[in-house]
């Protein structure tokens, strides 16, 4: 379901089907709304269950660039053969970290890259079994891969496949075509919880109909 069908669907529910031309609310309010009550539904299903809904995940695209390994995150240095990506949108994130499906190479040889904890990240591919191996760990934003392999080529491009908190701020996403990444049935409870509580709060609140800056709202 499109996003723009999800926030008409919510309007014509609020509004019992009269929704007028000059509709006083920004449907931006609502796609906020459907948002957060996304991200609520999201994260108490990864800490119940421990796993996620395909329909919930998209993937991005991003750049990256070798890190200048004479730096250190937290005080603690990363090693050589270091890569950091650009800054990646925000993933919705659970009790086991943030919400990471799948890293692979943006490359056509889609070379799997596994997550670990920032602060394991200095031990990995240390060994002479797993030093062809690529790790990646997610910091302040950006992810840092590292592989002590002098056999593979070097990436440019990582792929991320994730829960994210915005879907619209993911530059895969088309919103125009694309469905919203929501179950039905997790429509129908972000429905219910934008009606039963943020829009019914919305409509108990006076509205400055004369809008002259005053601060008093006037009937």
């Amino acid at each position: 379901m499109l996003l723009d069908d999800i926030i008409d669907l919510c309007n014509q529910t609020a509004r019992n089907a009269h929704v007028i031309d000059d509709e006083p609310i920004d449907p931006r309010l609502w796609q906020d709304y459907i948002m957060i009550r996304r991200n609520q539904f999201i994260k108490n299903y990864i800490n119940d269950k421990g796993s996620y809904e395909q329909n919930t995940l998209q993937f991005e695209l991003l750049d990256v660039e070798p890190y200048d390994t004479s730096l250190s995150l937290s005080g603690v240095s990363l090693g050589k053969y270091i890569l950091r990506s650009e800054l990646c949108p925000t993933l919705i994130e659970g009790r086991s970290g943030v919400a990471v499906y799948e890293l692979t190479s943006g490359d056509i040889e889609s070379k799997t890259i596994q997550p670990v904890p920032m602060d394991r990240l200095r031990w990995c591919g240390n060994g002479k079994v797993n030093k062809n191996f690529m790790f990646a760990a997610f910091y302040d934003g950006r992810f840092y891969v590292k592989s002590n392999s002098e056999v593979n080529k070097p990436l440019t491009k990582l792929r991320v496949v994730g829960v994210f908190a915005d879907p619209v701020q993911v530059s895969t996403y088309v919103r125009s075509t694309m469905d919203y990444p929501t179950n039905d049935y997790m429509i129908k409870y972000i429905m219910t919880a934008i009606l039963t509580e943020d829009f019914n709060f919305i409509r108990q609140t006076k509205a400055d109909t004369v809008n002259d800056a005053s601060g008093q709202l006037k009937e």
